[in-house]
């Protein structure tokens, strides 16, 4: 007779607090989704945790903060940043056609800006699951590094986060955040799809 799934579990298991690295990309948002159901099940608090985009494409970048709906201001100072690089070279190439070719530095504040926003949305999806504390924090350097660091510092007892994130050519070039996350963390690690 093989043991119920019931009985394979331990019978303290308890999930007081579930960390989850959000992005603003669709893996970021489904495993939000996975984590907030689960924290709902258990009573648990969410860590919204936000890695500073430094390592994402000026595309990408451009992309989610006209999704995000940013301030018309942070859209120009996105756009300012190109404009120059594009039409000083004399190139005379519309926006979305170079956005791609061409890497300017996003500077810090608008990072944190755009990260703010992908915070606050998030934390709107996570608390209508039903999660009643959620605690929003906004981090840089290193993305798996800081993962793990905060899920220590949270004392979490799960991270549920995307496979993929908004930096896939780096993902692939130098091993994925996740993947990072699942071998060094010492708690359980959700990677979601």
């Amino acid at each position: 007779m093989s043991p119920s799934q019931d009985e394979l579990l331990p019978k303290d298991l308890t999930i007081r607090t579930v960390l989850i690295p959000v992005d603003g990309s669709a893996h970021a948002h489904k495993a939000a989704f996975i984590g907030a159901n689960i924290a709902a099940k258990f009573g648990a608090r969410v860590v919204l945790l936000h890695i500073l985009l430094r390592n994402v494409s000026f595309a990408t970048i451009f992309e989610l903060a006209r999704k995000q709906e940013l301030p018309a201001d942070v859209l120009k100072s996105l756009n300012d940043l190109v404009e120059p690089l594009v039409y000083g070279a004399g190139l005379g190439v519309p926006m979305g056609d170079i956005t791609s070719a061409i890497r300017p530095t996003v500077p810090a504040e608008i990072l944190i800006k755009i990260g703010g926003r992908v915070l606050e949305m998030e934390q709107g999806s996570v608390r209508a699951q039903g999660v009643s504390e959620v605690s929003l924090v906004m981090e840089d350097d290193d993305a798996a590094e800081k993962i793990i660091a905060t899920a220590n510092k949270e004392k979490a007892d799960v991270i549920v986060m995307g496979r993929r994130g908004l930096g896939a050519l780096q993902g692939m070039l130098s091993g994925s955040v996740s993947t990072k996350v699942g071998h060094l963390a010492e708690l359980t690690v959700i990677s979601v799809t």
